[in-house]
């Protein structure tokens, strides 16, 4: 797929607990693709454990909050460029950045 090159953004499967979360792909190596998660974690991948770095309006994921920094499910509200305006179940709303959301996929 011509969207893997080299400096694109990407979710990316971590297989520690099975959430895709944003990374930056740093090189390519015939059907390998090597990334680094936002988190400055990195490793070699393929293609099957990438998603494109699409979040769109209604998108239900999940976002750490700024408040303790844990995980919840969100609806996504807005989006500017890195930043988007998520919903939380208690009906609250911040603005935070890609980079601090992830999102499950369930294969069944």
């Amino acid at each position: 797929m011509e969207y893997w090159m080299e400096g694109n953004r990407a979710f990316a499967f971590w297989d520690e607990d099975e959430y895709f979360y944003p990374a930056t792909i740093v090189a390519l190596d015939g059907d390998d693709i090597f990334i680094r998660f936002d988190t400055g974690d990195e490793e070699w991948t393929n293609a099957d454990y990438l998603e494109e770095f699409i979040v769109e309006v209604d998108d239900q994921v999940e976002c750490k909050s700024a408040q303790d920094n844990l995980y919840y499910d969100v609806v996504v509200l807005d989006r500017d460029g890195e930043r988007v305006e998520v919903e939380y179940e208690n009906e609250t709303s911040e603005w935070s950045t890609l980079s601090r959301l992830r999102f499950f996929v369930d294969e069944d």
